[in-house]
């Protein structure tokens, strides 16, 4: 990547946190970084460094300055929403910006665009249910299990997406797993979120989880090269206990709200 590609990137994130700001801010903002971008490639070309050194360099100031930019927004943002928002985006960008960086460094990590907007969605996706979450219920136990049930099902997607948890991430078996979801999404829907009927929920899931792991083994899939019992079933069993842990934590939280009434 040239030095100019990695600037337009940089102008292009700068556009993007300031697109909500009124226009002569956000356009001060984008001619600020814009000159400074350019001066830093014509000194660093007169100092007779490679192209390839100076988009590196440019990363490298992009992602340290990620938290100036966030605190730059902060103080021009409209709303305390707004804000977190932007927070969760700012959280996703920095996390992006890690295989990027990598991908400049070694032939090893190779993402395409379609890899980085999955990745993306997936990470603003969780964050903003989090959030969603945490101003929904003031108790920190169901707080803990709902981060504990996203944080389960962004790295289920995660990791089939990447490596696959049954053979290659291509693997038709693979796609059991959306059963999983749709199981925990369609029973805290039906379940209102409510801490008894969320506890419920998660429970299932863990139990549909672990029947996948069963059909993987009776149907052989452990026979294939890449999977082995010990991974199908260390696997799976890793996720089975993070959706009993959250169950478990949504049944505490269901035990605590008599007590709170009770008291009122």
């Amino acid at each position: 990547m040239t030095p100019e590609r990695m600037a337009e990137l940089a102008a292009r994130w700068v556009r993007f946190y300031t697109r909500e700001l009124p226009t002569p801010l956000a356009q001060r903002r984008i001619d600020e970084i814009d000159a400074d971008l350019h001066n830093h490639i014509a000194h660093e070309r007169s100092q007779g460094n490679s192209d390839r050194r100076i988009a590196l360099s440019i990363l490298s100031r992009m992602v340290r300055g990620l938290a100036a930019d966030a605190s730059w927004h902060g103080r021009h943002a409209k709303g305390p929403a707004y804000r977190s928002t932007i927070r969760i985006v700012f959280a996703a960008a920095f996390i992006l910006s890690l295989p990027l960086l990598a991908m400049q460094i070694t032939d090893e990590v190779a993402w395409g665009p379609a890899d980085f907007a999955v990745a993306g969605a997936l990470i603003v996706g969780t964050g903003l249910l989090a959030r969603a979450a945490a101003r929904k219920a003031g108790d920190l136990a169901y707080r803990a299990a709902v981060g504990v049930a996203l944080a389960a099902g962004f790295l289920l997607v995660w990791m089939n997406l990447a490596v696959g948890i049954i053979g290659e991430p291509d693997e038709l078996a693979n796609l059991m797993y959306v059963g999983v979801l749709a199981v925990g999404v369609l029973g805290a829907v039906t379940a209102r979120f409510r801490p008894e009927g969320m506890a419920r929920a998660l429970f299932a899931t863990a139990l549909v989880q672990a029947l996948v792991a069963v059909i993987a083994l009776i149907a052989g899939r452990h026979q294939a090269p890449i999977s082995s019992v010990s991974e199908i079933l260390g696997l799976n069993g890793f996720f089975v206990a993070l959706f009993i842990g959250s169950a478990w934590l949504f049944r505490h939280a269901a035990r605590k709200q008599p007590a709170q009434l009770s008291r009122r």
